[in-house]
């Protein structure tokens, strides 16, 4: 048994308890094709498995054709190996925290294209300017919307960019995204909506300063007129709405390879030639949520009829501040960093751990709910009772520590500083009493010393200033207390890390008592968190 289109018209997935696309996928691909609606770039896991199956979903109600055309920006492989091998089908497995287990074959994709191909990106230009399109969608992460390198300077890439023909192929994802914009000017400009899926906050808004970025430096070169800005700028013709998502999607397990192979298929290994796994299927949770600022100028798909939350900005921001600063990433990262830290393998695992689960509770329902507004659209308390009783030990998700731990110092000035912010701006509110946003500040200097609590060394995850970082903690010595001395002020200090500088706060002093008794030898952060947060 292999996923593709023949097999939608024999009844083997069906016998298997698979669930099949209810339209007519070719008849669907044919009419896209003439009358595209939805361009998409960056056809990974979480838009394969969620975002793709939204249309499907409303599809599979009898509306108006949505297929999704997907747009590989920068290695066709991934374009090859994870969507043209199986047709543009893709086999979603959805891992219930009570065993059950749905598998469903999201078939609403309606081409496939690797912008780096000439063929493909003469298509990609076919697609943005037709005047049915509505809706050009992002998940390319946050590395992606950027155009300059940590210090400020443009990449290099960008640069070259810069000097092209903004009608020519691009290898800068902005430049690419803006010069297909142009293109959509030039053949009359018609309007879109520009909407960014990625996991941050005012992702709608970066994505913006991205693009006019490009486009003024286009201007300024004499490439592109200054028409071409105000049309940008122009929310009637082109919109940067902003969103909130939230589902936990791991990369591809081996665990549900083989049951898939056990089941029959022959096509579900997991090809593991590039830096990521890929793989024919998705593993991901039950639970979901996507909340959009409804801003779509040329009109867009009834997904409010599949559950996709369309509202304003500030019920938006409401969510967004529930979920990344209090309700969910933070806690994520509390249990990455100090689960790599404690060689744990698995997010539930870690669960089970009675001090590892206090350490969330506290960090959730004590110190960050105070804060939190409650966004109308699901109470805070609900959403973090979800998080921590069903979400998070959730057996058969399989997500890991490590995987969570990239980024980190990426993600703290949201995750955490936000919060620091909210305390210190309400009188109300003890900032010194706060224990488990210093502890999880501890760990991670803890962890950028690249020793595990045995006393080992152990690998960390990717984050683009792991070098910059780790020279600071590289003379402290488990043991010693004296080498801590003054080791963290240079990370500490740093409000792009933290939100603040923690030295004008109660916390820097509070960090720094924590990551020394984390170093007083192999064993001394689970002694810590034990004492501090066992339940």
């Amino acid at each position: 048994m292999k996923l593709g289109l023949e097999s939608l018209h024999s009844d083997e997935l069906a016998q298997a308890g698979i669930t099949l696309p209810a339209f007519d996928v070719p008849a669907m691909r044919t009419a896209a094709h003439e009358s595209p609606r939805w361009m998409h770039f960056g056809p990974g896991n979480i838009f394969r498995v969620y975002i793709a199956r939204l249309a499907q979903d409303l599809m599979n109600q009898g509306e108006d054709q949505c297929g999704i055309s997907a747009v590989v920006p920068l290695a066709p492989v991934e374009l090859d190996h994870q969507l043209a091998a199986f047709d543009l089908l893709t086999l979603g497995v959805t891992l219930h925290a009570s065993g059950q287990t749905d598998f469903n074959v999201i078939g609403s994709l309606s081409e496939g294209l690797a912008y780096q191909r000439e063929d493909d990106f003469a298509r990609t230009v076919e697609i943005a300017t037709n005047p049915t399109l509505q809706i050009i969608s992002f998940t390319i992460t946050e590395k992606g919307y950027q155009l300059t390198k940590l210090d400020g300077s443009y990449q290099d890439g960008f640069l070259a960019d810069l000097e092209k023909d903004p009608r020519e192929q691009m290898s800068n994802t902005m430049a690419m995204v803006t010069g297909l914009l142009y293109h959509r000017y030039l053949a009359g400009g018609a309007p879109v909506a520009m909407m960014s899926c990625d996991n941050f906050s005012h992702n709608g808004d970066i994505l913006r300063r991205s693009v006019t970025t490009v486009a003024s430096e286009w201007n300024k070169r004499g490439k592109v007129p200054a028409e071409f800005l105000a049309w940008l700028e122009d929310e009637t013709k082109v919109s940067f709405p902003i969103s909130v998502i939230d589902k936990i999607t791991p990369r591809p397990a081996q665990a549900i390879a083989d049951r898939l192979t056990d089941m029959g298929f022959t096509d579900m290994s997991l090809d593991t030639s590039t830096r990521t796994p890929l793989a024919g299927f998705v593993n991901t949770e039950p639970a979901e949520y996507l909340v959009v600022e409804d801003r779509f100028p040329n009109g867009r798909p009834a997904l409010e009829k599949v559950g996709v939350y369309f509202t304003d900005r500030d019920t938006c921001d409401r969510f967004e501040h529930m979920k990344v600063t209090t309700c969910l990433n933070p806690l994520h990262t509390a249990l990455a960093v100090t689960g790599v830290l404690l060689r744990e393998t698995t997010i539930d695992a870690e669960m089970k751990d009675p001090a590892l689960h206090g350490l969330v509770h506290q960090l959730g329902w004590n110190e960050g709910l105070p804060v939190v507004v409650n966004p109308g659209i699901v109470a805070p308390e609900d959403f973090l009772r979800e998080v921590e009783e069903e979400r998070f030990p959730n057996a058969f998700l399989g997500d890991t520590p490590q995987r969570i731990a990239m980024d980190t110092s990426q993600k703290l000035p949201i995750r955490f500083g936000e919060t620091i912010k909210a305390y210190l701006a309400h009188p109300e509110l003890d900032l010194g009493s706060l224990t488990a946003i210093p502890f999880v500040f501890a760990a991670w200097c803890r962890y950028l010393m690249g020793i595990a609590d045995d006393g080992a060394p152990v690998e960390l995850s990717s984050d683009p200033l792991l070098d910059e970082l780790m020279p600071f903690v590289a003379t402290v010595r488990l043991g010693d207390a004296e080498s801590a001395e003054g080791a963290l002020r240079p990370i500490l200090s740093r409000p792009e890390i933290f939100g603040v500088d923690l030295y004008t706060t109660p916390l820097a002093a509070k960090v720094e008592d924590l990551f020394t008794q984390m170093i007083a030898g192999p064993g001394a952060v689970r002694e810590l968190l034990n004492k501090e947060f066992a339940r």
